[in-house]
């Protein structure tokens, strides 16, 4: 049993991470603020960040030596169906459990990409969509926010959160943006401060706390595209037709690349993010209705393209979750 902090947690946690890389990190950043933890278990979806398949959607997790090394075992353990629900939409950095309960789910990168910065909303999602309190401790390295179009990125991605949180008041996603550059958005430390202190509020089930925190934050995101909106709005992609009763994802992907054969992922790596931070940008309204559908249509892949065969029932992500979360997938290229 790992204890963290100045005292810890009566209840057990277990930690379900990525790889063992991202459970060192979490540990250490437990370190850092002194969060009061008290870790029975650790797993990871794969031995390594390098390593390439989604098996944990089925379940498989590897064991691991349960303290600080994180070293990993042969040995492969089912996840209860509680949490392999939360990585149907892409494996979470770190997941806590209180046994089969899922407690939050923390999302951890330095890096973020203007033409991908929705790339990780499918998983914070899935975890709304579950009522999982779930955390993004967003680097901002890859922007250049003294560039409007890289700002305009950034207020993309704030405005998802915010038709998240109308959506799920009680339990969306927080975003925690952190930069190093001495530009005017919260240093690490701070955001790494407040993430702790919201995963604290959570584990000692301090409402009072929880609620305050969200409050802020959420407070904190209303505040930057108000600013935006009145002083520097960020125009409509291009890509998205919201209409009046069906919003559509236009993909231009083409047929001919060679990654739809040689990727997992194909050429949807900057689409499925895409796919779903329009469902909830667009098609509900402040009561959490969907009041319109949600088509992905691809503008130069023709039906029976092989990469999207099975449809719903791929088992590779990629290829299943514009089904899932799309209402409708239509193919416009020629046979």
């Amino acid at each position: 049993m790992i204890g963290l902090g100045k005292a810890v947690t009566s209840k057990p946690l277990t930690i379900w991470a990525e790889s063992p890389e991202e459970a060192r990190n979490f540990l250490a950043r437990a370190d850092n603020t002194a969060t009061k933890l008290n870790i029975e278990r650790i797993f990871v979806a794969k031995r390594s960040p390098r390593e390439r398949h989604n098996k944990y959607t089925g379940g498989e997790y590897y064991t691991t030596s349960n303290d600080r090394a994180v070293d990993t075992f042969d040995e492969i353990i089912l996840a209860p169906n509680s949490v392999t629900g939360l990585v149907q939409y892409c494996t979470c950095d770190i997941m806590a459990s209180f046994g089969n309960e899922p407690a939050f789910v923390l999302e951890d990168t330095t890096h973020i990409v203007r033409m991908n910065v929705f790339q990780r909303m499918p998983r914070l999602i899935k975890a709304a969509n579950l009522g999982v309190p779930s955390i993004a401790l967003q680097g901002t390295v890859g922007l250049d926010l003294t560039k409007r179009g890289d700002r305009w990125g950034l207020y993309r991605y704030l405005a998802v959160f915010a038709a998240l949180y109308r959506r799920y008041p009680d339990h969306s996603p927080l975003p925690l943006f952190y930069s190093s550059d001495g530009s005017k958005i919260d240093s690490e430390d701070h955001a790494e401060k407040i993430a702790f202190g919201y995963i604290d509020a959570i584990i000692s089930n301090n409402k009072e706390n929880f609620s305050k925190i969200r409050r802020s934050v959420m407070s904190n995101v209303g505040t930057q595209l108000r600013y935006a909106l009145e002083h520097e709005p960020a125009p409509e992609l291009p890509c998205i037709e919201n209409g009046s009763r069906e919003v559509t994802v236009h993909i231009g992907a083409k047929p001919d690349r060679i990654s739809w054969i040689k990727k997992g992922s194909g050429q949807m790596d900057p689409y499925i993010g895409m796919i779903a931070a329009a469902k909830y940008l667009y098609c509900f309204d402040d009561q959490g209705k969907q009041i319109k559908s949600l088509t992905v249509s691809f503008t130069y892949l023709p039906n029976g393209f092989p990469f999207f065969k099975d449809g719903k029932d791929a088992t590779a992500l990629y290829k299943r979750l514009p089904f899932e979360i799309a209402d409708k997938v239509v193919f416009l290229g020629a046979n």
